[in-house]
């Protein structure tokens, strides 16, 4: 009798630790799941905390609190990144805002100062420079903007051809003298995405000049199509591979946006700006290689965008000038 008694004590312990390995593993399985999927999205504040794992349901008759503690923890770290995440965006956003005032105020005072002194060629040549340096600085301020989620606020009153879209966006650029636009002067689009579409151009064209010989020519070309009008920039650079080329392309399309995080510690905006606006106007643009041996970027502008402008020989007035804000002071 002793001896069963002892087999049975034997075989229950057995039984417990089988069981409390089995409950173990569940933990630990869960616990995996945790640390390499629901815990890296509830970090970043942004994407949807995935559900408990398999091994969860396991745990609920040993540790039936620990699935919901752990769910309970997770949302509150996904709280608290999302508010941390929140707060460095509006950071960003006023600093950028600062650094765009100051560049329109630079414009405004260079410009006061030129009609100051006409006849000086000298003194009008420095204000253009200067006037150009800070047209940078602003495009990179509100390409910033855009990164965290907010939209040009000036607007322009009047549609503008498509030519002089691109017109101004090289204007946008540092080597605009390398930017040479051909095609249609009578198709236009509307005010409502003038400036966004100027900012699209002058990112594609910025990183056509950047990234091909300095003493090429970057070719725009602008003509209608059956679904919209179309404008191609086209640069003599070395191109892409076929990895890093398809990796842009979903950039550039709007199909993966990129935010401000996640333009590398050396930031690359130009690209992900040029998504955002894909994305928010219905831009549709695409990358590929060009026949000068770089890279072909094609924007096509949609039929609802578009307006038939005055035949280029009998418009009486120039294309309108882009929109600056005033001059704000500091904040």
């Amino acid at each position: 009798r002793l001896a069963a008694r002892d087999e049975e004590a034997v075989r229950r312990d057995a039984q417990w630790r089988a069981y409390t390995e089995h409950q173990a593993e569940h933990l630990r399985d869960e616990l995996e799941h945790v640390l390499k999927e629901r815990l890296p999205a509830a970090t970043s504040g942004t994407a949807q905390i995935p559900p408990a794992g398999p091994a969860a349901a396991g745990l609920a008759d040993s540790m039936p609190a620990v699935p919901d503690l752990l769910d309970r923890l997770l949302a509150e770290v996904s709280r608290e990144a999302a508010d941390q995440a929140e707060s460095q965006r509006l950071s960003l956003v006023e600093l950028a805002s600062r650094v765009q005032t100051s560049a329109h105020r630079i414009q405004a005072t260079v410009t006061g100062l030129a009609e100051r002194f006409p006849g000086n060629a000298d003194l009008l040549e420095a204000t253009m420079q200067v006037d150009h340096a800070a047209t940078q600085q602003a495009r990179h301020a509100q390409s910033l903007k855009v990164l965290c989620g907010e939209w040009p606020g000036q607007q322009w009153q009047k549609p503008l051809a498509l030519v002089d879209v691109v017109r101004a966006a090289s204007g946008r650029v540092v080597a605009y003298r390398r930017v040479t636009v051909s095609g249609e002067p009578d198709v236009g689009v509307h005010a409502s995405v003038v400036e966004p579409l100027i900012h699209l151009v002058a990112e594609l064209l910025a990183n056509a000049t950047e990234y091909s010989p300095p003493r090429t020519s970057v070719l725009v070309t602008v003509r209608t199509v059956q679904r919209g009008a179309v404008v191609e920039v086209d640069d003599g650079g070395l191109g892409l591979d076929e990895y890093r080329l398809g990796h842009a392309r979903e950039i550039v399309s709007g199909r993966r946006l990129l935010g401000v995080g996640e333009v590398g510690e050396i930031p690359q905006t130009g690209f992900a700006v040029v998504g955002r606006f894909a994305h928010r106007h219905g831009f549709q643009v695409d990358l590929g290689p060009s026949p000068y041996g770089g890279v072909r970027a094609v924007v096509l502008v949609p039929l609802d965008v578009l307006e038939s402008l005055e035949p280029a020989g009998t418009r009486t007035t120039a294309p309108p000038a882009a929109p600056r804000p005033p001059a704000q002071a500091p904040a």
